[in-house]
Order: C-alpha cells, then sequence, then structure tokens
C-alpha cells in the first residue's frame, strides 16, 4: 500500500514530467510563416513558405510525392539526405541562379536514379548540360 506522502511524491513526479513533456511537444512546432520536412535520415528541417516557390523545392515536393504519396497526417519526407537538403538551403539562401539549383538536383538524380527528375526533363524540353563556376 501507498501512504500519503508516497502518493504525494508520485504525483509531484508525474506532474513535473507532464510539464517536460507539453514544453518538449510545443517545441517541434513550426513558427507561423515556415514549414517542416524531414530527409531520409531522419533531419528535421525548418523553411520559410517562400522556399515553396523555388524550383528546387517544386521538384523535391513532387519527388516526395511520387515515392510516399501524400501524407494526410504526418510529416513531409524529402527523399534526401541530410546534406543535400544543407547544400539545397544554402543554394536557395544565396538566391543561385536555376541552373545550379538543377546542378545539384542532376546529382541527387545521378546517387539516387530517381526517375520522376527526367519525367520533368521530358516536361519542361530543356537540356541539362550545365557550366557552373
Amino acid at each position: 500500500m501507498f501512504n500519503t506522502k508516497n502518493l504525494i511524491k508520485i504525483t509531484r513526479k508525474s506532474q513535473e514530467m507532464a510539464t517536460v513533456l507539453r514544453k518538449s511537444i510545443a517545441a517541434t512546432k513550426a513558427e507561423k510563416g515556415h514549414f517542416v520536412v524531414y530527409t531520409l535520415d531522419g533531419r528535421r528541417f525548418v523553411f520559410p513558405l517562400t522556399h515553396l516557390k523555388t524550383y528546387i523545392f517544386r521538384e523535391l515536393l513532387t519527388m516526395s510525392e511520387e515515392e510516399f504519396g501524400l501524407p494526410s497526417s504526418g510529416p513531409i519526407t524529402f527523399p534526401c539526405d541530410a546534406s543535400f537538403m544543407n547544400d539545397a538551403a544554402n543554394l536557395i539562401n544565396q538566391r543561385a541562379a536555376l541552373a545550379k539549383e538543377r546542378a545539384l538536383l542532376q546529382s541527387l538524380i545521378t546517387k539516387s536514379c530517381h526517375p520522376s527528375f527526367y519525367l520533368s526533363q521530358e516536361r519542361t524540353k530543356q537540356p541539362m548540360l550545365v557550366k557552373v563556376n
């Protein structure tokens, strides 16, 4: 049997744990005007909504939809690793040319042989020969 002293101690501990859990759950939400994506290796990235207009994000969203489907509830997962996502974010933050974004996507496709990129190339009918300085 539990005595009163032990019950109070257990109640306090459970309340403290609930507070800690609530804080950690609240910390996982994205700020207003941002969206969250995950990579194949489980890394979480938070980007401003303006990034959705960029070529590289539109293509990554298309690839994600083709590979994983549309998540009705749950996170969006991009078909790349964290290092690729860091490179993509750097290109976007530098406002790099479209050719550089395409070259980065081509490196992902070459590495993973993802067919959706080749389909998008057929749609745009643009060659992939790019000279990057």
